[in-house]
């Protein structure tokens, strides 16, 4: 596993990348390149409001912690059942839109990346509604890059 060296890495197409991310150079570039495209997904599905095409950017059981609370969806039924409400009330807070605003590669090995990110919401206008500081865990299982885990604060 590596921890906090330099290497560029080429920012992924994602619409809402505002800046590029370094990755580590011990770590395998390739795992580092996939999972940053793996949580770029994340953020495309989001964006898309599917629900069903963002739970397919995980892997399961999915766990996130918050405010002090773990919630653990076993399985992409229960993501979305669970999930679909949580997309409408974001969208009642005037929220059109997320975007990394610093996405940091903390440490990686060629199954699992420890991604720092810093997100940020927006409304319609591109108005800033607040950013977030998280971590998110992804892993590679059975060929396929997901995210894993999210440890976050909603304040």
């Amino acid at each position: 596993m590596s921890v906090h060296a330099t290497a560029p890495i080429p920012e992924s197409a994602s619409a809402h990348t505002s800046a590029p991310v370094p990755a580590h150079a011990s770590a395998p570039v390739p795992a580092a390149r996939e999972a940053r495209a793996a949580l770029d997904a994340f953020l495309d599905a989001l964006n898309s409001r599917s629900v069903p095409d963002w739970a397919k950017t995980l892997h399961y059981p999915h766990v996130r912690v918050h405010d002090g609370a773990v919630t653990v969806w076993e399985t992409p039924e229960i993501y979305i059942e669970n999930s679909t409400p949580e997309v409408g009330q974001l969208l009642a807070t005037g929220w059109d839109r997320s975007g990394w605003e610093r996405v940091d590669l903390i440490q990686t090995s060629p199954d699992q990346v420890h991604a720092q990110v810093r997100f940020a919401r927006y409304d319609s206008e591109d108005k800033p509604l607040g950013s977030f500081e998280s971590l998110y865990v992804l892993t590679r299982q059975d060929g396929r890059w997901g995210v894993l885990a999210r440890i976050g604060f909603t304040d």
